[in-house]
């Protein structure tokens, strides 16, 4: 079975009722709790730190084994060169965190926007031209609407990390409603004029589930904790059922690929404590989350990488014009 096979199967996998479902009907439920809650406070960060030691690391965990798969079985050397390069990948982001943090907070939202919105759509196998358009035009939703829903919460962080102080904004600030409608306008739009012709009637209608279960979550949710949910139950499942069929670890796929992940995942959690923990000690708790952020960042850098070949892999309609069935 070929990488693009295995990619196209998983990812419809976690799209069948038994898992699907279950993640639209536990997204609803957040964001209706979310608009009947006005203060979060702790629970979010308690919530987003949890998330991504228990989802969000582990899906980054086997990336060597996944590399290895793509390219070939690693040999001693390699394995070592494949861990130096992507301890190196992460340390260089480190050090743009340290001498240029808006240019590292730039880069990194845009790299997330991609990101996402391939993981989310290359499932589709839709023409290479429209795959593009659409996977960034669900980035932006992805990525911009919890910024722009929640700028008065979230601009204490961005200023903190560099990006200067969004609530002073005016432009957006006063009219973060009408850029909300427009981020979730932008991609109904492009998706329908340049997709719908190539999905089923299924496909559409999850689509369109999913557009309006993650819209309500990011518009009533704190931003953390619409954060975690998407990048749990959205981003992270659906790449750790990739692995689990890529690496072979049926037939209980998530269970066995826990036990190859659990080393590294050891490793990052530490990581995570140890961020909590330094900061609670120097009674500076408001950097948990944006010390958080770099951290996951330096995570995040050479992980896409190894995406990035995955979905390299997938070339299922990227390049042809006809219809999907």
């Amino acid at each position: 079975m070929t990488v693009a096979t295995l990619v196209e199967q998983s990812t419809r996998g976690f799209r069948q009722p038994a898992v699907f479902v279950p993640v639209v009907a536990v997204t609803f439920i957040v964001a209706v709790v979310s608009s009947m809650v006005s203060e979060s406070g702790p629970v979010s960060v308690a919530v987003v730190v949890i998330v991504v030691a228990l989802l969000g690391v582990p899906h980054g965990a086997v990336d060597h084994l996944a590399a290895a798969e793509l390219g070939g079985p690693f040999d001693t050397s390699s394995l070592r060169r494949f861990a130096g390069g992507y301890v190196g990948v992460m340390l260089g982001v480190g050090v743009v965190w340290l001498v240029a943090p808006t240019l590292a907070l730039v880069v990194f939202l845009t790299v997330s926007v991609h990101h996402f919105g391939q993981s989310d759509l290359a499932y589709l196998g839709l023409p290479r031209g429209r795959a593009v358009a659409v996977q960034w035009s669900r980035g932006l939703l992805l990525v911009g609407l919890p910024l722009v829903a929640h700028v008065d919460l979230v601009s204490p962080v961005i200023e903190r990390l560099g990006g200067g102080d969004p609530a002073s904004w005016a432009w957006l600030a006063d009219r973060w409603i009408l850029w909300s409608a427009m981020l979730v306008a932008q991609h109904v739009v492009i998706g329908w004029v340049l997709a719908h012709r190539y999905l089923d009637r299924p496909t559409l209608a999850r689509e369109a589930i999913t557009v309006a279960a993650l819209g309500a979550l990011f518009l009533t949710a704190d931003p953390l904790i619409g954060f975690a949910v998407y990048f749990g139950l959205w981003h992270s499942l659906a790449h750790l059922f990739v692995l689990a069929d890529l690496l072979g670890t049926e037939p209980s796929r998530l269970r066995s690929l826990g036990r190859l992940a659990a080393p590294l995942s050891a490793v990052s959690i530490l990581g995570v404590v140890a961020v909590v923990i330094g900061a609670s000690a120097a009674d500076r708790t408001d950097l948990i989350v944006p010390f958080t952020f770099v951290f996951v960042s330096m995570l995040t850098m050479p992980h896409l990488l190894v995406v990035e070949r995955i979905w390299s892999a997938h070339t299922l309609g990227a390049d042809r014009e006809g219809s999907r069935p």
